[in-house]
């Protein structure tokens, strides 16, 4: 019987945790017996987000330790995970948690599986210059690395926790992301990524938290894992 952590960096997202979260256990009680969604908050709360995770009693909430930055709370998740599976997620309502099950079957004879826009079946409600660099980066990340992936940058993915807690990650940002992929990937190269589509849709409420020096630090990090 598979177990599995989803884990969910937040940084001011209680608005969106109300609407997530439900859908999550709903979706995982009807194939999924062992599961616990861990909650990665701000070293502080900044908002209702600790309230809302009070109300379930299949969500752990944490803090991020160290400093507030979305590589820190990724470190935190793994570190608090205790699962057989990983599985990553958006906390704004742009990831379906639909397809976590269907990952999970995929991910039997893999080490990842991620949830891709850009396969064959895949979409986005993105914006059009998001989607551009997104395209883009993906390109490069699989030309530079050799590692054929359709969607490096989006954090949607399964993992093997066995594979996870072996990792020595540097990354601070989201470019932390396809650090962790390339990482695992080079475990055993000869078991390819299998990808599940989805629409990636827009948050619930908010703003994202994605800016242009976001893809400036994926190119950075790109180079990093290149030359290591």
């Amino acid at each position: 019987m598979k177990s599995i952590n989803i884990v969910i960096p937040c940084l001011k997202e209680a608005e969106n945790l109300k609407f997530l979260i439900p859908q999550l256990i709903d979706n995982l009680n009807k194939s999924i017996d062992d599961f616990e969604i861990i909650i990665v908050d701000s070293v502080a709360p900044l908002d209702e987000t600790p309230e809302v995770c009070a109300n379930f009693s299949k969500v752990k909430y944490i803090n991020t330790e160290s400093i507030d930055n979305y590589g820190n709370a990724v470190r935190t998740g793994i570190k608090n995970s205790t699962k057989e599976y990983v599985l990553f997620m958006d906390a704004d309502g742009s990831h379906n948690p639909e397809i976590i099950c269907e990952m999970i079957k995929k991910i039997e004879d893999r080490n990842i599986c991620i949830a891709s826009r850009y396969c064959d079946g895949g979409s986005t409600r993105d914006k059009v210059t998001s989607i551009f660099l997104s395209k883009l980066l993906n390109f490069v990340y699989s030309f530079v690395l050799g590692v054929k992936c359709s969607d490096w940058s989006g954090s949607f993915k399964l993992y093997k926790a066995c594979f996870l807690k072996e990792l020595t990650l540097n990354s601070n940002n989201f470019d932390i992301i396809p650090e962790i992929l390339f990482k695992i990937s080079r475990i055993d190269p000869k078991k390819t990524i299998d990808q599940v589509p989805y629409t990636f849709d827009t948050r619930i409420h908010g703003q994202t938290k994605r800016k242009l020096k976001t893809y400036i630090d994926f190119l950075t990090t790109l180079f990093k894992l290149r030359i290591s």
